[in-house]
């Protein structure tokens, strides 16, 4: 997962805060990681915005380990809400991205490993050679890639039907 970020001005909205009053609170966290050599880049990153006026002012940017934090610090219906909309926000922040990527910008590499990953485990569950091409074949052209039309050998014994008739 890419590094998501909100910003301090949202996060402040969502516990209900000022903005100067979060910031005081992230300036605090961000001296007491110090204090005990963590880095503070995965929580917080310091970063600028333009106000009304069209003046710089001080922000943060807010990852998802930043806004857990936070809400660690957070009690009762307070806290509850904010993690409840932190994650929401994650959540439909990775939506986004993962609708934006098209299969082409997938590398080549990384589906030649996600197709190995189902031959196993097709192999492993004794899936018959014919129904793990399919599978293959399916993932393959999904991706652009296309293969021959006969590349998936069903077995003669699995194209015959049984005609029964009374007598």
């Amino acid at each position: 997962m890419e590094n998501y970020t909100l910003s301090s001005l949202e996060v402040a909205e969502m516990v209900k805060k000022t903005h100067a009053n979060l910031l005081k609170d992230i300036r605090l966290y961000i001296n007491q990681l110090a204090e005990v050599n963590f880095h503070s880049g995965d929580f917080f990153t310091e970063s600028t915005y333009l106000d009304a006026n069209n003046q710089s002012r001080p922000c943060y940017l807010v990852t998802k380990k930043g806004c857990e934090f936070i809400a660690h610090k957070l009690t009762g219906q307070k806290g509850t809400e904010f993690t409840a909309r932190y994650i929401n926000r994650f959540h439909e922040m990775e939506n986004q991205i993962a609708a934006s990527v098209s299969p082409a910008e997938i590398a080549l590499g990384e589906l030649a490993s996600y197709l190995k990953v189902i031959d196993k485990a097709a192999v492993r569950q004794n899936t018959p050679p014919h129904k793990i091409m399919e599978a293959l074949k399916m993932v393959s052209e999904q991706f652009g890639i296309r293969l021959p039309a006969d590349l998936v050998k069903v077995p003669a014994y699995e194209q015959m039907t049984l005609d029964i008739v009374e007598r």
